[in-house]
Order: C-alpha cells, then sequence, then structure tokens
C-alpha cells in the first residue's frame, strides 16, 4: 500500500523539486497526486514500498531540518505581506473566511446581546 512522505499544499514549487531531486538521487520510485481543480485532494508525493517510504521520510526530514536551521524567522511585517498577497491571489477564499468569521462571533456574542436587553 502506498504511504505518502511529503505533502505538496502550500510548498514552494522549488522545495518541492528539491525533494523531488533527493528521492530520484538515492532511486526511490514515488509518484505524485494533485490537489485537483477544486483544491480538496490530497497533493502529495507518495511511496509504494515500504522500505522505501521508510528510507524517503527519513531524507526528507533530514532535507527539512537542514532547511528549518537556514530559515529566517518570519516577522510581523512579512506575515502581514503575505496575508495580504494571499487575499489578493484568493479574493473567494479570502471572503468566505471573512464571512465564516463574522457568522460565528456574531452568534457567538447574540445570546449575550439579547440576554442583556431582556434582563433590562
Amino acid at each position: 500500500m502506498a504511504q505518502l512522505v511529503f505533502r505538496l499544499k502550500n510548498v514552494p514549487e522549488q522545495e518541492a523539486d528539491d525533494v523531488r531531486e533527493l528521492l530520484e538521487e538515492h532511486g526511490i520510485d514515488f509518484y505524485e497526486t494533485s490537489a485537483g481543480r477544486w483544491q480538496i485532494s490530497m497533493a502529495g508525493i507518495w511511496v509504494r514500498d515500504k522500505e522505501q517510504a521508510t528510507m524517503a521520510k527519513k531524507l526528507i526530514a533530514e532535507d527539512q531540518s537542514h532547511r528549518a536551521s537556514r530559515a529566517v524567522p518570519i516577522t510581523a511585517r512579512d506575515w502581514v505581506a503575505g496575508f495580504l498577497t494571499h487575499a489578493r491571489q484568493n479574493p473567494v477564499e479570502f471572503l468566505f473566511t471573512l464571512v465564516a468569521l463574522l457568522l460565528v462571533l456574531s452568534l457567538s456574542l447574540i445570546p449575550f446581546y439579547v440576554g442583556k436587553h431582556l434582563a433590562g
């Protein structure tokens, strides 16, 4: 049975290419799946052989550890810039999230508002 060794969601293409190259260098047979048109499927790199999957996970973990040691910490300004870029690139997702947030917030606060005005 195939095992997922690396999720591709929100992974930069360069990093995904590096992982593919790493697996190819070590002779690990793999295949990829995409998230699909509606982005609801699992985008990832899979390995069919259990032993190769274990080896692939170990190699990827080492690679990710090395990447993490070279990573630059994100600042609040970088986070805001990234958020705004994502919102511009995905306006429907952003609006849906905003509406959902407002709905949950209003449903959470309405009982307090109604209770205060009924008691007073």
